[in-house]
């Protein structure tokens, strides 16, 4: 039985170290066959209750046109995305010029890669930025009050 995040004896920055170390992802959980959600991912209380409860189909995904970024239009397009950005996270893109051929060689990369075992995924997971590839679950981990 889980603990729970009030219950004694429910170490999180152990339950964070070891999501980390396992190199696992997100992905490698759910491959791993859990039946519940790690406790790292649940938020406090008090911040479930400040946040708000719309439902993601309550609203459409804002979709941002770049057709006349390399226009006076310029301006606009870049306030837009920084609007959508700080106030939604997410947003698709139209009319960026990338040929569709790409994009699906793009989505079968992505998939292939976190398709690949545990072991070949790990050699390029870490925390730290530098140079080449890197990939990693949870931007703010050790910071934040949730895994995300």
């Amino acid at each position: 039985m889980a603990a729970n995040i009030g219950e004694q004896g429910y170490d999180r920055a152990e339950e964070v170290k070891q999501f980390n170390e396992s190199k696992l992802g997100v992905k490698g959980l759910v491959d791993s066959g859990l039946s519940s959600t790690p406790l790292i991912f649940i938020h406090p209380l008090e911040l479930q209750q400040l946040q708000p409860t719309t439902r993601l189909d309550a609203q459409p995904i804002p979709t941002i046109d770049l057709s006349d970024l390399h226009s006076d239009r310029h301006s606009a397009i870049v306030d837009q995305v920084s609007a959508v950005c700080c106030n939604f996270g997410f947003f698709q893109i139209t009319n960026h010029g990338i040929p569709s051929v790409v994009m699906d060689r793009m989505i079968t990369a992505v998939k292939s890669f976190h398709e690949q075992p545990t072991m070949v995924k790990a050699q390029f997971y870490r925390r730290g930025s530098g140079l080449g590839v890197s990939y990693f679950s949870n931007v703010d981990l050790y910071k934040a009050k949730a895994a995300s």
